[in-house]
């Protein structure tokens, strides 16, 4: 039941009780919403907290519902807030680095390449976890789970521009981190 409706049609079936509706859209949608708030909250636990924070407020307020964005934005708009008022109650810890940096495909090239790629991914995700949150949730929202720039925008509560703004500090920033613990350009370790 649920597997083929829409979004739309579950959250209204969940605000009228329908619990299999709920369910349907957190199978939905909880992974990304999971990792989102994982990389927003410095670390698994609190992000599962927090997603499960969003994922509670959605259940209480799927009433409340405007449908001024699709379902999966008003999700991780719900997420970005449990976010931050974690952040409003304790200083972030560094994020984890991401395991997902760390796998070798199965073609794997030569071992000095693998540790450098390693590397590399740990010095991103240290400068991603440094970055101020409204810059990592930009990044992630936009960059890592492909949101449309007017997504990306409503999720945080900003105007297209300010969302646009945001993004390019946020990406230069994310840049000039990486490069200093480098310590030379990005391209010269892409190459």
């Amino acid at each position: 039941m649920g597997d083929d409706a829409t979004d739309p049609e579950l959250l209204a079936r969940a605000n009228a009780g329908d619990a299999a509706a709920f369910e349907a859209l957190v199978k939905r949608h909880a992974a990304s919403l999971l990792r989102f708030a994982t990389h927003m909250c410095g670390g698994e636990t609190p992000g599962q907290d927090a997603a499960q924070d969003a994922l509670l407020s959605a259940w209480r307020a799927a009433g409340g519902f405007r449908g001024e964005a699709s379902v999966k934005t008003w999700l991780f708009q719900l997420a970005a807030n449990a976010c931050r008022r974690r952040h409003r109650r304790k200083e972030p810890e560094a994020a984890e680095v991401d395991d997902a940096a760390r796998n070798v495909p199965v073609d794997a090239p030569p071992p000095d390449a693998v540790v450098a790629s390693r590397e590399l991914g740990a010095t991103l995700a240290r400068a991603l976890a440094a970055l101020p949150p409204e810059s990592r949730e930009v990044l992630f929202l936009r960059d890592v789970e492909g949101l449309s720039g007017d997504e990306t925008a409503v999720a945080l509560g900003l105007t297209l521009p300010a969302m646009k703004s945001r993004l390019h500090r946020a990406r230069l920033e994310l840049k000039s981190r990486v490069e200093a613990e480098l310590g030379h350009g990005l391209r010269e370790e892409l190459s």
